[in-house]
């Protein structure tokens, strides 16, 4: 699956544009806009219409819909099923595309933590970005479970909460064991200039001090379990 990094919002004359009229078709990509652009197709469970325009080099399609880079992540993220319609996120939060970005790049450690410290006969099984809470606390999720003939032997998830749509946080069998903003996410806000080598180190860091973090809270369970990491 096609993963794409969720967006900021693009500004004109410093004011968002998800509900802002756009500049009469013209595209918002910075240094850009072409006339002749395509109007985003997000609609919310608000129903309300992602007003951006995109020319054809800026615009992203998702099943054929054009769309804008954060709406086409929060779409990726959520799927195409006819369920999902109805649990779209508001215009300009990004929690879903956000969990479903993070999720994909460590997928992999993930799965091997499972794998690691769970019954060696255990299946590890991995789920998509799917919406939970109640209402005023809804948070979009990504699972990972290790599951033998028993039931669920550990579990491990991501969550970005709608209302902190920002801080990722990860959690052993439910229990957050670490809560953070993502750098990248933190110096847009803060208006850092970083260069390519110090973006990726960052990134690199923030995934292994989740990984680390997931890794030392399934070392305690396993041994009060009885249970050994495998190689």
């Amino acid at each position: 699956m096609l993963v794409h990094e969720p967006a900021d919002g693009p500004h004109v004359d410093g004011h968002r544009t998800w509900q802002e009229p756009a500049d009469a078709g013209r595209c918002l990509e910075a240094g850009c806009g072409a006339g002749d652009a395509i109007q985003c197709t997000y609609v919310d469970r608000r129903e309300r219409r992602c007003l951006t325009h995109w020319c054809s080099d800026h615009i992203a399609l998702v099943d054929g819909r054009p769309c804008c880079r954060r709406h086409a992540g929060v779409l990726r993220a959520i799927g195409s099923e006819p369920d999902a319609v109805h649990t779209l996120p508001d215009l300009e939060n990004r929690a879903p595309s956000l969990v479903n970005w993070v999720g994909c790049h460590i997928d992999a450690s993930l799965r091997s933590l499972l794998a690691r410290y769970s019954d060696p006969e255990a299946r590890v099984a991995g789920s998509s970005t799917r919406p939970g809470g109640p209402p005023g606390q809804r948070k979009w999720t990504r699972h990972w479970k290790a599951l033998s003939s028993t039931g669920i032997d550990l579990s491990i998830s991501l969550e970005v909460y709608e209302a902190e749509d920002t801080i990722v946080s990860a959690c052993a069998d439910r229990a957050e064991v670490m809560s953070a903003e993502p750098p990248w996410i933190t110096a847009r806000r803060q208006g850092l200039d970083l260069t390519p080598e110090q973006d990726a180190a960052a990134r690199a860091y923030f995934y292994e001090d989740l990984i680390s973090a997931l890794e030392a809270e399934l070392v305690s369970r396993s041994a009060h379990r009885g249970l050994r990491a495998s190689a």
